[in-house]
């Protein structure tokens, strides 16, 4: 099968290496200003400037125009940045054939006609209910995966039957996809992780304790059930690899938990990012939309872990914000 993989970064790009093992015919395709270098990178088989290794010995397709990149696609894969997302779903509209799946690791949120959704099932409304939309999410850490180790994802979509095929198509010995209809409860879990990442590790980070730690990620997989249920998800989605899988790791490794240790350390948010040399922390960007969300479905006031991160960047810090442990505990 021709896969159209649309972005350059890392996860998109680490997401060819089972497309590549499974012998598929994969296209990169990014802008120029943005993923020239990365897309040299890959057509060349050198080194990916933003993972270190090379995604493939051998030459791999790639172009910087969107029109080249999805002719005669019999798979999209959206990989871009969630500010991107709107203008490449768009185009995917008008350009790829209503047949062709559309495969979401683009983590978020995205507004739709005063609506605040998660991007996966943002997707499926903007392309609509006929269109093929799978929405991936779980503990896949992108240096992992390209480097070929055991990672367990999660293919969703309303209609199972799309994301098996694609479980079929691109699961390999390594890369372990399990197939759920929770699409709206996967894409919750995708977005929120970010944030929650930073909440854990800020909260561990004020008063170093593993008890304390415990107690945050477990409030954090409260919090996530809440939201994914009330918005239409299921509670096991939650406890599964698309939110506690993922949480986990995020916790462990990754920007969003770094930029947490970081705030529970005593730094404000403009030094953390200063010290972690300007790096993207998508859990910031996440916090306000989903705080929007909270507030239409009824429940901000029962997220006070989620409020908590929310003041703490407020006011620039944990200098002026009391520790809620009570609230937080009492949930």
């Amino acid at each position: 099968m021709r896969v159209a993989v649309l972005g350059a970064g890392q996860m998109g790009t680490a997401f060819g290496a089972p497309l590549l093992e499974r012998s598929h015919e994969v296209c990169f395709w990014g802008p120029e200003w943005l993923d020239g270098q990365r897309l040299g990178a890959i057509a060349s088989g050198e080194a990916h400037p933003d993972l270190g290794v090379r995604l493939s010995a051998s030459p791999v397709e790639t172009t910087t125009n969107l029109d080249e990149a999805v002719e005669d696609a019999d798979i999209c894969v959206l990989a871009v940045s969630s500010e991107g997302i709107r203008w490449v779903v768009e185009e995917v509209a008008a350009k790829v054939l209503e047949s062709v799946p559309v495969v979401v690791l683009t983590k978020g949120f995205a507004e739709r006609e005063g609506e605040v959704l998660p991007i996966g099932a943002w997707v499926q409304e903007v392309l609509g209910k006929e269109r093929p939309v799978v929405g991936v999410g779980g503990p896949v850490k992108a240096s992992e995966l390209i480097h070929k180790l055991p990672t367990q994802t999660v293919f969703a979509s309303e209609s199972p039957g799309h994301a098996e095929k694609l479980r079929d198509a691109f699961g390999t010995s390594y890369y372990l996809p399990e197939v759920t209809d929770d699409l709206i409860g996967t894409s919750i879990c995708a977005a929120l992780k970010n944030c929650y990442a930073i909440a854990v590790n800020l909260l561990a980070g004020e008063v170093e304790s593993a008890n304390l730690r415990s107690l945050a990620f477990g409030v954090a997989l409260r919090e996530m059930s809440l939201f994914a249920t009330v918005a239409g998800g299921q509670p096991e989605t939650v406890a599964g690899a698309a939110g506690a899988g993922d949480l986990y790791v995020t916790c462990l490794t990754g920007r969003n938990g770094d930029f947490g240790r970081l705030l529970g350390e005593g730094h404000p948010p403009e030094k953390a990012r200063e010290i972690m040399d300007g790096a993207t922390v998508e859990g910031i960007g996440t916090l306000p939309p989903a705080l929007m969300l909270a507030r239409s479905l009824g429940i901000r006031e029962k997220l006070p872990l989620l409020q908590y991160l929310d003041e703490v960047l407020s006011v620039g810090g944990t200098e002026n914000v009391r520790l809620p442990l009570e609230r937080i505990v009492a949930g």
